[in-house]
């Protein structure tokens, strides 16, 4: 073999002397194209070879050298003919078909990198702006690389066989052994974890309320439960409040004083070693917390990236969409701009495998229907892109803070509804919390 790591000629001599001598069945996808050959003639060879794979024509010496003269793929005929005729005869495949695909992709694939990062060198020379705009567009090309030499293209569901028994035993066990069926990321939010089985590792929820309903809070409360029970590593993007005001809001919950209390200093003895435990478990639980307050897609996708080469990251808190912005999209408008976030968020879930909860404003026009101020899809501020790409979308809806005191139910005091008005995987629902804002905390209703 060539020492070389960025090519493997006899690979590539091995792979084109197999389809000449045994063919390849049916329309096979072999997962290569042209471009993944080091030598040009064998570049040209595999051309005639997917055309033919494309047109349905079975492939040997006299169908691929006739292809080649029909599309005009020889240089120099009888020079390219006699080393087609090489190949055929002298070449012995001693492995299956599947190796030698495998061996031109990795070399190819290692080319492409080493382009890409020679074009990233370039590019860092002399782009303008911000190192991380500039690093985020590097990271970009290559994790395109890296998604392209996963993709395995059409399958057969057969090969999705075993995959998909581990994953009804999982499911089965994780009914038998206490967890209530959950297998995805436990909130501890029971109406929650009933109607999604726990937030999976690529999903997008979008969380909306509109202001003063608690979206905050609840999002800080699930950060801490996963965080605190459930041991994952939690990352917070704050684009509206301080990280100082986040650790008050995670420390008070924790602790359940009174956030006035807390900022004013009128804490009792009780209540200062309180909030001293509860300062050592949110310090020492895995928290990141990025309160730059100006971010943009390509800003959150590459610190979250950098964060995953050493970090397992389980869930990502966006606060709140619509203050992210993408600079490449705003000329086409804010429409346009939201689209780009909304599905940079979901294709970051799936990147890195955990799910991400991203808060969302509402449009002021639920103000003006006088019978019934539920929120619905509709209501969410610039809802088709952040409707579509969202996997559960979840609002906040506290009546006392629509309706006067004299027509409230004294039974929906303190209380809140969490509607799943979307749920990809499953049943929307609603189900009601306690809410108690002075501490920055929901609860469960006892049963």
């Amino acid at each position: 073999m060539n020492s070389n790591p960025l090519q493997e000629i006899e690979s590539e001599k091995n792979l084109i002397g197999y389809l000449l001598m045994r063919g390849v069945a049916g329309q096979e996808d072999l997962g290569l194209s042209p471009d993944d050959f080091y030598m040009d003639s064998h570049r040209r060879v595999f051309e005639a070879v997917t055309d033919l794979i494309n047109e349905g024509i079975n492939i040997d010496l006299v169908t691929v050298t006739n292809q080649m003269r029909e599309k005009r793929l020889f240089k120099d005929e009888s020079r390219d003919l006699e080393y087609i005729t090489s190949l055929y005869k002298d070449t012995v495949p001693f492995q299956p078909l599947e190796y030698y695909v495998r061996r031109v992709k990795r070399v190819s694939d290692r080319r492409k990198y080493v382009e890409a990062l020679n074009q990233a060198i370039d590019k860092v020379k002399v782009e303008p702006g911000e190192n991380d705009s500039i690093f985020s567009i590097v990271e970009q090309s290559l994790m395109d690389i890296s998604r392209q030499e996963r993709s395995k293209g059409l399958r057969k569901v057969k090969d999705d066989a075993n995959a998909l028994i581990d994953y009804i035993k999982n499911v089965v066990a994780a009914s038998q052994n206490g967890t209530g069926g959950i297998n995805g990321l436990k909130t501890h939010f029971t109406g929650l974890d009933m109607a999604t089985t726990g937030l999976k590792s690529h999903e997008l929820m979008i969380l909306a309320a509109r202001p003063g309903n608690g979206k905050t809070t609840f999002a800080l409360n699930i950060a801490a439960n996963a965080a605190l029970k459930e041991r994952k590593t939690v990352v917070i993007f704050s684009l509206e409040m301080s990280r100082i005001e986040l650790l008050l809001k995670l420390i008070s919950a924790d602790a359940r004083i009174d956030s006035y209390a807390l900022k004013a200093g009128t804490l009792t003895s009780a209540q200062m070693t309180q909030l001293k435990d509860s300062i050592g478990n949110i310090t020492s639980a895995s928290l990141y917390i990025d309160d730059s307050g100006y971010l943009t897609i390509q800003e959150f996708s590459a610190r979250l990236r950098q964060l995953r080469t050493t970090e397992e990251v389980g869930l990502v808190i966006v606060d709140y969409l619509q203050l992210m912005s993408d600079p490449k999209a705003a000329m086409g408008g804010r429409q346009q701009e939201v689209a780009n976030i909304s599905r940079g968020l979901k294709q970051m879930a799936r990147e890195v495998g955990c799910p991400i909860i991203a808060l969302s404003q509402m449009n002021r026009s639920i103000e003006n229907r006088s019978k019934d101020q539920r929120p619905q899809l509709s209501d969410l501020r610039e809802s088709g892109a952040i409707e579509q790409d969202a996997d559960i979308v979840c609002f906040i809806y506290r009546e006392e803070m629509v309706k006067p005191p004299e027509e409230l139910d004294p039974n929906k005091r303190g209380m809140a509804e969490i509607i799943i008005a979307k749920n990809r995987a499953g049943a929307t629902a609603d189900f009601p919390l306690m809410f108690n804002p002075k501490i920055s905390r929901f609860d469960n209703v006892p049963l």
